[in-house]
């Protein structure tokens, strides 16, 4: 399908890896992602043939999928882009791809989805998030030296701190300049090399969860909303609500994985299978809410699982206002009373094992 007239058809090139299951290969792609149509192609590498003639996308794939390290669904198949496979793409989208890491110590926990969302607004999205709890020992020390504060002001106040990596053009000066009004609560990378030395210590190294699983119900930031930037806003409805957040973190997670999660809905909801892969498009974000009766209470926050009625009848709640669809539907919440510590379980114990 060519590009509309006047409009150039620019061409991206990736390396993309699948994993057949029938053969328990892996396989390796040429992934060509036609910019201007939204259009797809496979070329099995190996063998040398098209896989998948050029094909348009749904629009469940956002354009920024197509980058190093992202995952992306095309017709069912889970590929992972593993590489660029040109210097054209590589030139184009290196700098788009920039990383930097924010700190943001538990003074300033009422903001942390304002937090988020400054640098969203900004044109940053999500990469990666973790809340954590500093509590001695040699991470203290360490993350004192690299933070330039000292051990006394990173365990003084009480909670718990958020870490963020954010990707974007020019993020490490983008989230500098939009943070800095949030004074010195908040603590930015000042190069991108520190900002992996941030990643490293981090979100990256092990370290106990922050998560009560008492009182609590999950909420689960869908990989639509994330990719639209619309984390921040989230978590900033969440808080505002006066729900505490004592646990967050974002997975990527596998067909299995998210199969696995999802299970007990089988039967339940409709297009099961849709909402497993809705799942696995990128990162999502894993939340222990905390409140009185909190699953009961959180579901009247999320709003109606129907879209179009969420914004209807009840516009201000979270699918209301960030919802598409009833498969990206914003968020997943716990649906029964006795599930909410299970959910939380899942996340914040068993995928951390």
């Amino acid at each position: 399908m060519p590009a509309p007239s006047g409009v150039k058809d620019e061409i991206l090139g990736f390396v993309a890896e699948w994993y057949d299951p029938r053969p328990q290969l892996v396989k390796t792609f040429l992934l060509k992602y036609y910019s201007a149509t939204h259009d797809a192609e496979l070329i099995d590498i190996k063998a040398h043939r098209c896989f998948l003639k050029r094909s348009k996308l749904p629009s469940s794939v956002f354009p920024s999928d197509f980058n190093v390290g992202n995952p992306v669904l095309i017709y069912g198949r889970e590929l992972k882009i593993v590489d660029y496979a040109d210097p054209q793409t590589r030139k184009k989208l290196s700098p788009v791809t920039e990383s930097t890491v924010v700190f943001c110590l538990p003074e300033v926990t009422p903001s942390f989805g304002s937090v988020v969302q400054s640098c969203e607004e900004a044109g940053l999205r999500v990469s990666s998030l973790k809340t954590i709890a500093l509590a001695g020992g040699t991470t203290l020390s360490n993350a004192s030296v690299l933070l330039g504060v000292s051990p006394d002001a990173l365990t003084s106040s009480t909670g718990v701190s958020m870490v963020v990596e954010f990707k974007g053009q020019d993020s490490v000066q983008a989230a500098q300049r939009v943070l800095a009004k949030y004074g010195p609560g908040v603590i930015c990378a000042n190069s991108e090399g520190a900002g992996r030395d941030f990643s490293e210590l981090f979100l990256e190294a092990p370290s106990e969860t922050t998560a009560t699983f008492d009182s609590c119900t999950c909420c689960l930031i869908k990989p639509h909303a994330v990719k639209a930037g619309s984390t921040g806003g989230i978590i900033d409805t969440i808080l505002s609500q006066g729900y505490e957040i004592s646990a967050m973190q974002s997975f990527l997670l596998d067909r299995a994985v998210a199969g696995e999660f999802f299970e007990v809905y089988k039967g339940v909801v409709e297009n099961y299978g849709a909402h497993v892969d809705e799942l696995t498009t990128g990162k999502v974000v894993a939340i222990e809410v905390r409140a009185e009766d909190a699953v009961t209470t959180f579901r009247k926050t999320c709003g109606p699982y129907d879209v179009e009625m969420a914004k209807e009848l009840a516009p201000k709640t979270i699918r209301g206002q960030h919802g598409v669809d009833n498969i990206r539907n914003a968020v997943h919440c716990t649906d029964l009373p006795t599930d909410g510590v299970n959910e939380c379980d899942y996340f914040f114990n068993v995928l951390n094992l």
